[in-house]
């Protein structure tokens, strides 16, 4: 439409055409030109990868919990490439969140590990259990913290730069929900067992006795909480299941 309106006003007045000299001609191509070179330099001097050879193995792990692809992948490339054995566990937790949607952590376990368990989490979770020469980087504890927290905010009370442990940090593993999805089960109420007339004589219980006191806790229940917390003969105690 624009190009009928032009020749429309042509046939009324007569129009001035400025005089283009070859380098007027030329500036867009030049101002094309310059804007490239521009953003290659930004590209090089902000890029990914950009001291990856030199970085230590927290800072490399670091870049694998990155919103962006290219700088996940570029420290990804350089901890196979330096065979850092101690991201291994790292790379599980990641394969486990499928984080790289695709195939590049089961490839880089396979080429650090020496195993060719791919995409079976499970397979490498007992392989490393069974490996005591395995152990994660040294920030591990705030790097899963940090990683799980996109999960529930909450894991980062519990995973930490500097927290105490005796299991194995990179045995934690999500279980499906935030904290406190699962109510505990806390102060329950209890009545006599030839009252608790719910239950069948073959159902299931967990029994605890203290101090001459004895409770049972029907599994019928307990799979609704999973952990029971009360006081059985003056005694605090805490039920799993």
């Amino acid at each position: 439409m624009e190009d009928h309106v032009h020749r429309h006003a042509v046939r009324h007045r007569p129009v001035l055409r400025p005089h283009v000299t070859p380098a007027m001609r030329d500036r867009p191509r030049l101002v094309r030109a310059v804007s490239a070179l521009l953003i290659v330099m930004a590209v090089a001097a902000s890029g990914p990868g950009v001291g990856a050879a030199t970085a230590d193995l927290d800072a490399l792990m670091g870049e694998l919990l990155r919103p962006e692809a290219p700088y996940r992948e570029a420290a990804l490339r350089e901890i196979v490439r330096r065979g850092e054995r101690a991201a291994i566990p790292g790379l599980i937790d990641l394969l486990y969140l499928d984080v790289f949607l695709d195939s590049s952590a089961a490839n880089a376990l396979d080429r650090l590990s020496g195993q060719s368990h791919g995409h079976d989490w499970r397979a490498w979770v007992e392989w490393l259990a069974a490996r005591e020469d395995v152990r994660p980087h040294a920030d591990y504890a705030a790097w899963k913290g940090e990683l799980f927290s996109r999960i529930d905010p909450a894991f980062s009370e519990f995973l930490h730069r500097g927290v105490k442990h005796r299991a194995r940090l990179e045995e934690i593993q999500w279980g499906g929900v935030r904290k406190d999805g699962i109510p505990a089960l806390t102060d329950p109420r209890h009545v006599p067992a030839g009252a608790a007339r719910y239950l069948a004589p073959e159902e299931l219980v967990l029994g605890i006795a203290v101090r001459g006191e004895a409770r049972a806790y029907p599994l019928r229940i307990m799979d609704w909480h999973e952990m029971a917390n009360d006081v059985v003969g003056g005694v605090p105690i805490t039920i799993a299941y």
